[in-house]
């Protein structure tokens, strides 16, 4: 994790027997040989395997950006496609939020992002709703960009969570509405607050109160790729990016799927959740970084018919998401984009697809707090028993002709 002058150790805690399965006896040997040397790792912050497939970045100023998208800035590691690399997130505002930080402390810190990020906009998109509007950028801290050789405008990059290793703490808080009025109930709590709690590793639980446990669940809250147009966009709208999703299915064991706007595909993420609920209502879910997030980035030229917008997959269900300020469109977004799947994916008619949605498809609230809120579909793959899906329910996309 970056404490915003280096990193620290990203195999510390990690199960060996999950490190070794995914990165193999060179790979781990490279990782695992940071911990006798971790002050290293403020220089050598990118390794790799002898075969050149998996890599490790680490996450420090050089390797990591403010909460913003920019189709500029330069890679910080470049890949093949199929290879698999090992990303470290720092906390919020470049590693600043660790425990004991108080709102105001936040605050401060956060105004000073603003201050260095003027330009940088919220991205306009009709099928948002979103208007370009000069925020700053968002106090979240990302690592990328990862380039990935191949990848062109209109591919799709198929991004796999392999595993999660999640730090040993977190945050959520609300913000003073006189500086930020964000939030579902905003008008309610404008004081503002920051809450920490400590992980239990070992359990994946942590203490909301005395005698009360929440599971604890990590998932990337942003993971996208470079924005088509040149400029600073802020991260705190998600969209045809993907970038600030908050979706809480997203889960190892889940694939996602992206279009590819520029060249290389510009792969970042961060903003590391720990816990979430189906609808993040107090600007926060439970936040702070992983010493690990394990993926593997395969450049799809097939699916470009099949896949126009984020979507996911998961053991169990395909998510299909839809994004806009108005919760409502973001509803109609996500419906219509499961019509659309199951029409091109199962064959089945778009009348009969929305029959469907309305007897088997759940709509989960994915997030409230970012301009553009969240809803998914998630479509139920064990509905589909005929001999004619067989093979349509494989967790990754099958290989079209």
């Amino acid at each position: 994790m970056s404490d915003g002058k280096g990193s620290r150790e990203s195999g510390e805690g990690m199960d060996r027997r999950k490190f070794l399965q995914y990165v193999g006896a060179t790979g781990a040997a490279l990782a695992l040989s940071d911990l006798a040397l971790p002050e290293a790792r403020a220089v050598d912050f990118k390794r790799l395997d002898k075969t050149g497939k998996v890599h490790i970045l680490g996450c420090n100023e050089m390797t990591s950006t403010d909460g913003y998208w920019d189709n500029s800035t330069k890679p910080v590691l470049t890949i093949r496609s199929g290879d698999t690399v090992h990303v470290e997130t720092g906390t919020h505002l470049m590693g600043k939020m660790v425990p004991g930080v108080t709102i105001e402390d936040w605050m401060g810190w956060y105004k000073e992002v603003q201050a260095r990020t003027p330009e940088t906009y919220f991205y306009p998109d009709e099928k948002t709703g979103a208007k370009k509007i000069r925020k700053g950028a968002g106090h979240h801290h990302l690592t990328g960009p990862i380039h990935i050789e191949g990848a062109e405008p209109g591919d799709i990059l198929q991004v796999e969570i392999l595993d999660i290793d999640p730090g040993a703490y977190g945050f959520n808080l609300n913000p003073i509405t006189s500086f930020q009025k964000l939030g579902l109930l905003a008008d309610d709590y404008p004081n503002g607050e920051v809450r920490w709690y400590s992980v239990d590793r070992r359990n994946m639980t942590f203490e909301f109160q005395p005698g009360i446990k929440v599971p604890v669940r990590p998932f990337p809250g942003t993971i996208g790729v470079e924005l088509p147009d040149k400029g600073m966009w802020s991260n705190v709208p998600p969209g045809r990016h993907g970038g600030n999703l908050d979706n809480k299915d997203l889960v190892a064991g889940t694939v996602l799927y992206l279009p590819v706007w520029i060249r290389g595909a510009g792969f970042k993420t961060g903003d590391s959740h720990l816990a979430q609920g189906h609808g993040e209502v107090n600007l926060n879910a439970l936040e702070g970084a992983f010493k690990n997030i394990t993926l593997r980035f395969t450049v799809r030229k097939d699916l470009g018919k099949l896949v126009d917008w984020p979507m996911a997959s998961t053991p169990t269900h395909w998510v299909m998401m839809g994004m806009h300020t108005d919760l409502y469109k973001s509803c109609q977004m996500a419906v219509k984009q499961a019509i659309k799947f199951l029409n091109l994916h199962y064959g089945m008619a778009d009348m009969e697809g929305y029959a469907f949605c309305s007897q088997a498809v759940d709509l989960h609230v994915t997030q409230l707090v970012d301009y553009a809120m969240g809803i998914h579909a998630m479509i139920p793959k064990d509905c589909f028993v005929g001999k004619q899906y067989a093979g349509k329910n494989t967790l990754l996309l099958p290989k079209q002709a």
